[in-house]
């Protein structure tokens, strides 16, 4: 039920651990394959090794800063850990292994990639998109360069390579194409986004001393926003990321065209116990719907996305839908710019000749007492 295939791989499911610390090694690797993972992306490898900072984590509740580079492992260290991972064996039905690699050079970047797929990895995710370190530039956000890197790769190994892109593009489309007329097997998106978490103003001190990469729940929406791009402008398998954190996110990434979802920073803060919880609701969800497979669903909301031109201008209205007193909330009051709600005897009121139906109260309600229908003529 929940098995999908992509870039001719065969996945028991379609959630995947993304590449970051807690995959670092043969005892990360084994610890994400044992949560029922259908996959686990390495640490982000390079052929020199990175030091681990600290602090390198910043958390404010809802998203993740990590400054965070790459692997502390370099790659002779890298391949010993494969060989860990294949003496212990890997139990029959246990997910796949994929690398995730990155490289200054087409060439050095091919060379990584030939070495891991002789230590055994499934396939390879190539980091491209980066946020970090000196200046802006990323690989992902040039077509060329993009195409260059990734056709390298691609005419040196056997097994699928996939490309991990970034939101932070004007150039999609243009890039999408690099990718799939270099030969790759699929796209990853999104990576982590550039940005400087919070300043102490008592101090003037960043929370982290450098830029780093934000993940969880608040880049989800540009993850989304990323992959039904994406999901437009190419045929090839995409592995959504960015704001993982339940099987709802899961399917809303399928919905948008995606094959399969990765989760990593929900791995960090809650522990490998979310991933097992993830299946067996989103096993739970396609029952109730009586979903045999979760291709019956791919790519479904793509279609009720338009583009401004063809959005139509509905007279729609906010209602009560059952009496709501003042004393109860202020909210709806407070955010109508339309001076459309007001309070009448402790009572909240909609005025739907001044209302114009923008849907804010419909959100903000926390008793969910509001709903937007036709206007009443």
């Amino acid at each position: 039920m929940l098995s999908v295939e992509a870039m001719g791989l065969k996945l028991k499911n379609p959630v995947i651990v993304s590449a970051g610390p807690w995959t670092r090694g043969h005892k990360g690797i084994r610890a994400a394959l044992h949560s029922g993972a259908a996959a686990v992306v390495t640490e982000t490898i390079v052929a020199e090794p990175y030091p681990d900072l600290s602090p390198r984590y910043a958390y404010d509740g809802r998203g993740l800063q990590n400054i965070r580079m790459y692997s502390a492992l370099d790659m002779e260290e890298w391949i010993d850990e494969f060989k860990q991972i294949k003496k212990d064996g890997r139990d029959n039905g246990e997910g796949l292994i994929i690398a995730n690699i990155t490289a200054g050079t087409p060439s050095e970047l091919a060379y990584l990639a030939r070495k891991f797929e002789k230590a055994g990895v499934d396939a390879l995710e190539l980091g491209l998109a980066c946020p970090m370190g000196e200046g802006t530039e990323i690989v992902a956000a040039n077509p060329n360069k993009t195409y260059a890197f990734t056709k390298e790769v691609v005419s040196t190994v056997g097994i699928p390579v996939m490309v991990k892109l970034t939101q932070s593009m004007n150039n999609l489309p243009e890039v999408v194409a690099a990718v799939e007329k270099a030969g790759a097997s699929g796209i990853t998106a999104i990576n982590t986004m550039r940005c400087i978490l919070g300043i102490d103003v008592e101090t003037g001190e960043p929370i982290l001393p450098t830029y780093g990469g934000y993940s969880g729940s608040p880049i989800r929406p540009l993850g989304l926003a990323t992959v039904a791009g994406i999901a437009q402008s190419t045929e090839l398998p995409i592995f959504g990321i960015g704001g993982v954190e339940s099987y709802k996110n899961v399917l809303e990434y399928i919905m948008l065209g995606a094959s399969a979802a990765e989760v990593g920073t929900a791995v960090l803060i809650n522990g490998y116990g979310i991933i097992p919880e993830m299946l067996e609701n989103l096993e739970l969800w396609m029952k109730k719907h009586h979903i045999s497979s979760l291709e019956e669903v791919r790519g479904n909301s793509l279609e009720k996305l338009y583009s401004f031109e063809e959005l139509k201008v509905e007279p729609q209205r906010a209602y009560l839908t059952s009496e709501c007193l003042e004393t109860q909330c202020t909210k709806c009051l407070v955010c109508c710019l339309d001076e459309a709600i007001s309070s009448v005897g402790g009572k909240i009121a909609i005025d739907e000749d001044k209302c114009t139906g923008c849907g804010l109260c419909r959100d903000l309600c926390p008793q969910n007492k509001i709903t937007l229908k036709w206007k009443k003529l």
